[in-house]
């Protein structure tokens, strides 16, 4: 119970958070030539014993808020982070595809990020040696 009331007050502060902060433009602005502010809706987390299991960016080791500066290739935590917790990872490959932001990057695992440029839809993948995690929220562009 106390994981579904955890999952549903962060979905609720991701979901009002979104919607205070000012947005620049249209969403069809999401094209990779200026940062962009993106939040972690909701998340998985699978191994190859146990199959996959809801959870938080938080319980996976993932902040709630994250920049994504296309420019500099970088990604940056927002917030305070656990101890030991990077506060930034590089992106190596970057690609704008049919209507899609397409990332990729390691950093302790092969990561993947797909962003929709019309409506900021994100889902982000991460994989190790039998385990993957999945990530799903929205970006904008903060004014």
């Amino acid at each position: 119970m106390y994981t579904i009331l955890k999952s549903v007050l962060i979905l609720c502060v991701a979901v009002a958070t979104l919607c205070v902060i000012p947005v620049h433009g249209a969403w069809a602005d999401l094209d990779g030539s200026v940062p962009i502010l993106c939040g972690i809706v909701s998340a998985a987390g699978c191994d190859s014993i146990d199959g996959c299991e809801a959870s938080t960016a938080d319980d996976l080791g993932l902040p709630q808020f994250f920049r994504i500066d296309f420019k500099a290739k970088k990604i940056s935590a927002l917030g305070l982070l656990e101890e030991g917790m990077k506060k930034e990872t590089e992106i190596r490959s970057f690609e704008r595809r049919d209507g899609m932001l397409i990332l990729q990057g390691v950093d302790l695992r092969g990561w993947s990020m797909v962003i929709t440029e019309r409506i900021g839809k994100m889902t982000l993948t991460a994989s190790g040696v039998e385990e993957a995690f999945v990530f799903f929220g929205a970006c904008i562009i903060p004014q």
